[in-house]
């Protein structure tokens, strides 16, 4: 049976909707939509009180849960202040039901809506409106410099720590 789930950043800034029919078919999924690169080193864990979600724990919870997937090191922490909804970037369309054209002119209208919320997309999302056709206004056109302009900048910081963790991995192996 598929079961609609929300899946949320560590952070709350990012949400998704995601129907799943199982478990891990929800962890794949919600870290695909979070761009978190090694869904098996993922925890799931609902939003609420941080309580652990295994495979036997997902048949018990009811459809629309909150759930925060938690990557590496990360832990569950209570909700922040709470972050104004202006500034989240919000997707409750189901995920097999969109294209990557489709999914960046929805983007793209968000960030028209508030364009301070660029700085909240992931990676992923970025480099779909990176490498979309657009050929609509001169606004869309700007946004989407935008876009490609933290897209850059994003990739250059993902690539300088990798560098930065290569080097400690080599250091830490000489000593």
């Amino acid at each position: 049976m598929n079961k609609p789930v929300r899946v949320w950043s560590q952070d709350r800034k990012r949400r998704y909707g995601v129907v799943a029919s199982s478990f891990n078919e929800a962890v794949q999924k919600g870290a695909a939509k979070l761009g978190l690169p090694d869904p098996t080193t993922v925890t799931l864990v609902l939003e609420e009180d941080g309580t652990a979600v295994d495979e036997d724990y997902w048949e018990t919870i009811p459809p629309d849960t909150k759930l925060i997937l938690l990557s590496g090191d990360e832990v569950w922490k209570p909700s922040p202040l709470s972050v104004p909804s202006n500034l989240l970037l919000v997707s409750d369309e189901p995920d097999s039901a969109i294209d990557d054209a489709q999914k960046a002119c929805n983007l793209l209208n968000a960030i028209q809506d508030n364009p301070a919320s660029v700085a909240l997309l992931s990676l992923s999302d970025l480099e779909i409106i990176k490498d979309a056709d657009l050929s609509s206004s001169d606004s869309s056109m700007k946004l989407q410099e935008l876009c490609i302009e933290f897209y850059v900048k994003k990739k250059k910081e993902a690539e300088a720590m990798e560098f930065v963790d290569l080097l400690k991995e080599h250091l830490k192996g000489n000593e």
